[in-house]
């Protein structure tokens, strides 16, 4: 009977499991359910290859270095969870994105690995703010980087021309939706964005 029922419960369980794309897919996975009320900001239409590339990596690059800069300075052990949970999913985007740059059919430059000077600028603003306020600072900062990142990964799914990027931009909307969820859900409700 045990084993009966441990095959119905495993055979309900895999009809339930999603299915994932192959990596050499074309086609992006576009399963974002946020609209851009509910990020408070528009898809960014438009973007060539290497201007999303450089946008999304200055994303990525910021995430991590304020994330790690917030193991060091943050007081709350939530944000600390937080803040190690971005530097991973960062590190894998960066990771997935330079590695789309090259294929046999083209090959786009790799973007700078200097912050853009708006990023570097808030990076130099969150080092010199006061521990007392650095977890509100550090989840404002990290979701405003977060919906700029939506915006361009959410309009280069929906209308990129290169095809590995465009990849790369339909899998990325959902996780960034997943931070700008889990990161709202730390900050008080007077600063949260929804």
């Amino acid at each position: 009977m045990k084993c009966a029922m441990i095959s119905v419960l495993l055979g309900t369980a895999m009809l339930s499991v999603p299915t994932v794309a192959p990596a050499q897919s074309t086609m992006p996975a576009m399963t974002g359910s946020y609209s851009s009320a509910d990020v408070g900001a528009a898809p960014i239409h438009g973007l060539d290859g290497p201007a999303f590339s450089a946008s999304a990596s200055d994303a990525n690059l910021f995430q991590i270095a304020a994330s790690r800069l917030s193991l060091a300075r943050s007081q709350r052990s939530d944000v600390k969870n937080y803040a190690r949970r971005m530097i991973s999913e960062a590190q894998t985007s960066q990771q997935t994105l330079l590695a789309s740059l090259d294929n046999d059919q083209r090959r786009i430059a790799r973007p700078t690995t200097r912050l853009s000077a708006e990023r570097a600028s808030m990076l130099k603003m969150l080092r010199g703010t006061p521990r007392g306020s650095f977890d509100n600072l550090y989840l404002t900062q990290s979701a405003r980087v977060q919906q700029g990142n939506w915006a361009a990964y959410k309009g280069y799914a929906e209308d990129g021309a290169d095809q590995s990027l465009k990849q790369v931009a339909g899998n990325g909307v959902p996780i960034i939706e997943q931070q700008l969820q889990q990161g709202d859900a730390l900050l008080p409700s007077a600063l949260s964005a929804n």
